[in-house]
C-alpha cells in the first residue's frame, strides 16, 4: 500500500469519527474542531515524508473533487443527501490535512539552506543527467580515460580517468564534502569518517551507501577540469583565463583496522585543489537546499534546480532549450530533441510543485520551443539573498 493510500485510511477513519461526534453524539462544535485538529496534526506529522512534488498535486487533485462534489450537490440539490455530505466531508479533511503537511515540509526544508556548491562547477555543466549509453561512453574513451568537451551555458574541457561521468550523485557528495569543509573550519585538507559525509548528504548511513559513496569520491579524484570561462569573485564576472584543475588532488581512503579489506575503508582524507579551495574561501559559491535537492524525482529536475539557484544572481530568469539541452546531458545518436524537451518541462513541473518556482512557460518560434522563462519562488529568492549577504560580511571579516 502507497503512503498516499495509507493517509487516505487514515483520513476516512477522523471523517467518521467527525461524523460521530457532530451527527450522533452531538457533542458542541468547538470540542470537535479542536479534536478533530489535534488529529489532522498528528496524522500530518506522521506523513511528513511525502514530497512536496507529490502532495501540491495531490492537493489540486482534491480541491477539483471538492468543487465538483459541490457543484453535482447544487445541481441536483442534494445539499441534505447524507452519502454526499459523508463523501464532502472526507474531501475537506483530506484538503486540510495535506495543507497540514505541506506547512510542516515547508518549514523543514527552510531549516537546510546552509549547504553549498561551487559556482564554476555548476555554470560549467560538471555534472550530467543519467548516464549515456554504453557505445556513446566508448566512443568518448581511450582505454580507461573518458574526455570530451562540454559546451552548455559556459564550455569545459573534462575528463575522467576512471571513464567515469559525473552525476547527480556526485554532486551530492560534493555538496557534502563543501559541508564538512566549513564545519572543519575551511580547511584545505579535510578528514572524516564515511557516517560524517552521508549525515552531512542528508541520507542514511548503510553498507550500501557508503559502497555508493566510495565509488563516488574515486570518480570525482579522477577528474580533470579545463575551464574555458571562469567566474572569479574579485573581478565580479566571468573572463576567459583558461583554468585548469582536479577538484581533489589527494584522495587516501583510511583503513580503522589492520585486517580491513581493500575498499571496504569508511574514512577518508582529502586536499582540494588550491583554485578550487581558493575559489570556496573568496566564497565563489551557491547556497542550495540540500533537503529540497534530495526529494526531487529526477535528474534532470536537480541540475536545472542548481542552475536556477545560479540565476538568480544575474536575476535572467530564461534558459535557451539547446544550450540547456547541451549543459545537462551528453547526446548521442539517438538523441530525441522533442522527447528531450518534454523532460525538461517535467522537470520544471517537478521544480513548480517544490515550491523553487512560482511560475514557468516554454517559450515557441515557428513550431519550435526555443526557450523557457521561469520565476523562481519568493522565499527562494530572499533565503539566496539573506545567506549571500550574510557570506559577504564573513568573507569579509574572515580572510
Amino acid at each position: 500500500m502507497s503512503k498516499t493510500q495509507l493517509l487516505d485510511e487514515h483520513i476516512e477513519g477522523i471523517a467518521r469519527s467527525k461524523w460521530k461526534m457532530i451527527h450522533i453524539d452531538q457533542l458542541p462544535e468547538e470540542f470537535v474542531t479542536a479534536r478533530i485538529l489535534e488529529e489532522i496534526r498528528h496524522i500530518a506529522s506522521q506523513f511528513s515524508s511525502l514530497n512536496l512534488h507529490e502532495l501540491k498535486p495531490l492537493l489540486r487533485g482534491y480541491q477539483a473533487k471538492e468543487n465538483e462534489l459541490l457543484k453535482q450537490m447544487l445541481k441536483d440539490n442534494l445539499s441534505k443527501d447524507r452519502d454526499m455530505q459523508q463523501q464532502l466531508l472526507q474531501i475537506e479533511l483530506s484538503i486540510e490535512c495535506i495543507e497540514h503537511i505541506i506547512l510542516i515540509k515547508r518549514e523543514y526544508n527552510k531549516l537546510y539552506t546552509s549547504h553549498i556548491i561551487e559556482k564554476n562547477m555548476i555554470s560549467g555543466g560538471l555534472f550530467v543527467s543519467g548516464t549515456p549509453r554504453t557505445e556513446t561512453l566508448m566512443q568518448l574513451s581511450e582505454g580507461e580515460i573518458l574526455q570530451l568537451e562540454r559546451r552548455g551555458f559556459r564550455p569545459i574541457q573534462y575528463r575522467n580517468d576512471n571513464g567515469a561521468l559525473l552525476n547527480t550523485y556526485d554532486t551530492r557528495v560534493l555538496v557534502g564534502l563543501f559541508k564538512l569543509w566549513l564545519d572543519q573550519g575551511c580547511s584545505k585538507t579535510i578528514q572524516f569518517e564515511f557516517k560524517e559525509l552521508a549525515d552531512a548528504m542528508l541520507t542514511k548511513p548503510s553498507g550500501g551507501e557508503y559502497n555508493t559513496i566510495y565509488q563516488s569520491l574515486r570518480n570525482i579524484a579522477a577528474t580533470w577540469i579545463e575551464y574555458k570561462e571562469y567566474f572569479d569573485k574579485k573581478a565580479s564576472t566571468y573572463h576567459s583565463a583558461i583554468v585548469q584543475h582536479r577538484p581533489i588532488t589527494s584522495l587516501a581512503f583510511v583503513a580503522r583496522t589492520p585486517d580491513e579489506e581493500n575498499g571496504k575503508e569508511r574514512a577518508a582524507i582529502l586536499t582540494f585543489h588550491d583554485i578550487l579551495h581558493d575559489s570556496l574561501i573568496r566564497g565563489n559559491y551557491i547556497f542550495i537546499n540540500m533537503a529540497l535537492y534530495n526529494e526531487l524525482p529526477t535528474q534532470y529536475a536537480r541540475i536545472i534546480y542548481l542552475n536556477i539557484l545560479d540565476a538568480i544572481d544575474t536575476k535572467q530568469y530564461e534558459f535557451e532549450l539547446d544550450r540547456m539541452i547541451e549543459h545537462i546531458i551528453v547526446k548521442d545518436e539517438k538523441f530525441n530533441r522533442a522527447r528531450t524537451v518534454k523532460m525538461i518541462d517535467t522537470s520544471f513541473n517537478h521544480l513548480l510543485n517544490a515550491d523553487i518556482l512560482s511560475s514557468y512557460e516554454l517559450i515557441k518560434m515557428k513550431n519550435k520551443f526555443t526557450h523557457i522563462k521561469f520565476q523562481p519562488a519568493d522565499w527562494i529568492v530572499l533565503s539566496r539573498n539573506l545567506l549571500t549577504n550574510a557570506s559577504i560580511e564573513i568573507d569579509e571579516g574572515t580572510f
